[in-house]
């Protein structure tokens, strides 16, 4: 029994969000998965805090993958977002940072989850921002790799 109380359209497709009454936590499932759906008699009481489509992008987020990555960047929120977004990755300040304006410089804790590292380096190149490794270690090889390879590229005459 799931307690809905958000339809959303991501990328191509459309989820459900809500509350499963049997283990008491938020749930969220791909509209096309579902084969059969009826309503039950009662009521509930949506929930206080993130609308639909926020909960929908924190479980995208925040999803169980291979590999956990947690970086620090240097930039404004709008600049991280603009290539690692909700639905990818969580932001938090990394120290102090109270009261500072979304558009102010400052260092990130960015944390996101994935199957495959390849993709990440590009796109921490295409930040072209300072930032931190964390972890995978693994991934500070393919950055370190991708760092050589366009290096070397520049070198050729």
């Amino acid at each position: 029994t799931l307690h809905a109380y958000g339809i959303v359209a991501h990328a191509g497709r459309w989820y459900v969000t809500g509350k499963d009454a049997r283990i008491g936590e938020d749930r969220t499932f791909r509209l096309d998965r579902i084969a059969e759906a009826r309503t039950r008699p009662g009521s509930f009481e949506a929930p206080v805090g993130p609308g639909p489509a926020q909960r929908v992008l924190s479980a995208f987020a925040t999803a169980e993958y291979r590999y956990e990555v947690t970086l620090r960047i240097h930039g404004t929120v709008e600049q991280i977002r603009a290539h690692l977004p909700a639905g990818i990755a969580t932001l938090e300040d990394h120290g102090p940072a109270a009261g500072q304006d979304r558009a102010t410089e400052r260092w990130l804790r960015v944390e996101l989850r994935a199957e495959r590292l390849d993709w990440l380096p590009r796109v921490l190149a295409s930040l072209d921002r300072p930032f931190v490794i964390e972890r995978p270690d693994e991934l500070r090889d393919l950055v370190t790799a991708l760092a050589d390879r366009l290096a070397s590229c520049a070198r050729r005459a």
